[in-house]
């Protein structure tokens, strides 16, 4: 399963879709995965606040696909945060409409008293469960991590997902989860340092 489509199983309730997290935050951390899928597929190259495409090979992906296309065409924005805020406007329905065509997800209408809202609603009620005890078990025992495991940690704990993930752990897993943070690729670290600050600005935003 790519990255994004994880996080997004994690960040949503596996009964009815909804979210466990702000909007803000959940768009960030959609999009930082979202580029966090074409670093580990050696696309683009992240350095502190800054990113770079290395490879205009196409990814076998087309969401991928599309979002390398469209650096290319962009190249001269290289602000990370500039496209966390940009792929995030649209990564809840991008990353859902993927997982859709996998028939991991199915799109439902919320509707309300004044308005009605789009939500993604797992086909597999165990599956977003399944990816949560997934990674709690990566991080309570002490067998290696994959890179693309640890990203996902990475961006749980960036955006605010770590207590659903850890509820009930000591603190040696906390500790673990900072270890596997700092032992990432540089270039996944940065992102994920970028996402963690822009999810600050947005809440400091909304509070001001």
């Amino acid at each position: 399963m790519l990255l994004a489509d994880d996080f997004f199983l994690i960040a949503h309730d596996d009964r009815d879709g909804k979210s466990r997290l702000s909007q803000r935050a959940v768009e960030l951390g959609l999009a930082g995965a979202l580029l966090g899928e074409l670093v580990l597929e050696q696309r683009i190259f992240c350095e502190g606040d800054r990113l770079r495409v290395i490879s205009r090979e196409p990814p076998s992906d087309p969401l991928a696909h599309t979002n390398l296309a469209t650096m290319v065409a962009e190249t001269q924005h290289r602000e990370i945060r500039t496209w966390l805020l940009f792929l995030g406007q649209t990564a809840v329905d991008a990353v859902g409409q993927r997982m859709a065509r996998h028939g991991l997800v199915e799109q439902t209408t919320v509707r309300r008293l004044l308005r009605s809202s789009t939500r993604w609603v797992a086909t597999d009620i165990n599956l977003p469960t399944g990816r949560v005890v997934r990674l709690r078990r990566l991080l309570t025992g002490s067998e290696p991590m994959r890179v693309a495991d640890a990203t996902l940690a990475g961006l749980a704990e960036a955006t605010g997902l770590t207590g659903h993930v850890l509820w009930d752990t000591d603190q040696s897993s906390f500790r673990r989860l900072q270890h596997v943070i700092t032992t990432l690729p540089p270039p996944l670290r940065d992102l994920i340092l970028q996402v963690e600050s822009a999810i600050g600005e947005a809440v400091l935003s909304q509070r001001g």
